[in-house]
């Protein structure tokens, strides 16, 4: 080799290694606390490459944080842990003439995104007469420190013994021809026009009634897109679920209220496991979450109860006894992590099994339209509050794992969005 070529080369790897050293740890720092909406922040982080079993960069990585909705990592790691592979819909017990069911906390009976006819298609093909046992349950429609005036909003179906449509009902509406049309049909499920319009549909409830308004959007030909299709969730009640189910199945189904508990119950099996948590993780569905961990209950105690899934996990998986845990989803303000707890979760976690799960940068869920493919991230946002942890790769072939908590900010959601792209940019460039 020639003393130029030589020198050249030389010169080449001294570049590749400045490269690396671009994003050192004091440069992430900085950005930490500089970059726009971060100065007035709260803000935890911490980077860890797995092969050398290093953390490479942290802060404020023991301070309790409000999660949102990165609580789900730690549901998904509870039902993986305790549900079996395949899923059961209902459970039964055949008495004579009689077929008995309860349920088990399956959410996705009849549900319109992800639609499963399990359970009415059962039911419909039995010659028994039909009775169904209502599980006890601990929980109310609403978990602890969730905002109460969300009721309307399809992110806060109420959680329920057991779910149909989603607890939830679908209107598609026809803004040019100012029609609509519901899913599912009942009759207290009622609908009437609001003579408002602005520049969006709008679908509102009653809060502890059925009742609710269409509002139009106001059309022009010059529009594009003249349907939309709204969610909002329903007031939910033993009565309504029967009289849902009967009429997805075409049985007369009676309600055995105070009866003693049948014993011998079968399993209805259902989806895989992984399809649900999949569900749950990428567009961060939070009544999925909820039913997981009273599904998680289930499977110990008649009484589905969100409280004692979490103890059991807390007691048996080894959370740390600080960390403050108090729903499925993390719509609870009461939900208090540290980033470190949440890095400890993620180095558990099989990352070949999880990363398909969650969703990809400019691919997949929640982070479709922000970051690169090559971050696999749960997000979690609540008013003030947005996180982000999972999985990086970068250019090098390396996986690191990280962990970015955005709390207090007064700025919009969106810039710190886009300073968490920045920051992940740069760690994929340089690591």
């Amino acid at each position: 080799m020639s003393k130029r070529n030589f020198a050249i080369l030389l010169l080449s790897l001294c570049c590749m290694g400045s490269i690396a050293q671009r994003y050192p740890r004091r440069k992430i720092l900085k950005d930490l606390a500089t970059l726009p909406g971060f100065e007035n922040a709260f803000i935890g982080f911490t980077l860890y490459d797995p092969a050398k079993e290093k953390v490479i960069a942290q802060q404020f990585a023991d301070r309790h944080m409000t999660p949102a909705s990165l609580t789900k990592l730690f549901t998904y790691y509870t039902a993986k842990t305790y549900l079996p592979d395949t899923l059961s819909a209902l459970e039964y017990v055949v008495k004579g003439d009689s077929l008995i069911f309860r349920s088990t906390g399956y959410p996705l009976t009849l549900h319109p995104n992800h639609c499963d006819t399990t359970v009415s298609h059962f039911l419909s093909g039995t010659e028994k007469n039909l009775f169904y046992w209502p599980r006890p349950t601990e929980d109310k429609r609403f978990g602890p420190g969730w905002a109460w005036d969300d009721y309307q909003d399809y992110y806060s179906a109420e959680r329920s013994v057991f779910p149909i449509y989603g607890n939830s009902i679908q209107v598609i509406v026809d803004n040019k021809n100012r029609k609509w049309q519901v899913s599912p049909i009942h009759s207290d499920l009622k609908i009437s026009i609001k003579n408002a319009s602005g520049t969006h549909s709008r679908l509102t409830r009653d809060e502890f009634r059925n009742h609710y308004e269409v509002a139009f959007k106001t059309w022009s030909d010059t529009d594009s897109i003249a349907i939309d299709t709204l969610f909002s969730p329903f007031h939910y009640s033993d009565s309504l679920f029967l009289s849902l189910l009967s009429k997805a199945s075409g049985k007369q189904i009676t309600l055995l209220q105070g009866a003693q508990k049948p014993k011998n119950f079968r399993k209805l099996q259902a989806v895989l496991a992984d399809s649900l948590y999949k569900w749950m993780l990428q567009p961060s569905d939070n009544l999925f979450a909820e039913q997981l961990l009273m599904m998680v209950s289930g499977q110990y105690s008649d009484t589905l109860s969100t409280r004692k899934a979490i103890a059991m996990a807390q007691d048996s998986l080894k959370f740390k006894r600080d960390l403050i845990w108090k729903d499925g989803s993390g719509l609870s303000r009461y939900n208090m992590f540290t980033p470190n707890e949440i890095l400890t979760l993620l180095k558990r976690l099989d990352m070949h099994r999880i990363i398909p799960l969650l969703p990809q940068g400019m691919v997949s869920g929640t982070l479709r339209e922000w970051h690169s493919p090559e971050v696999f991230a749960k997000t979690g946002t609540l008013s003030n509050n947005h996180s982000l942890a999972g999985y990086i790769r970068t250019r090098k072939g390396k996986t690191l794992i990280f962990v970015l908590m955005a709390n207090h900010y007064i700025v919009p959601t969106e810039t710190i969005r886009r300073n968490f792209s920045l920051i992940l940019s740069k760690i994929r460039k340089a690591y």
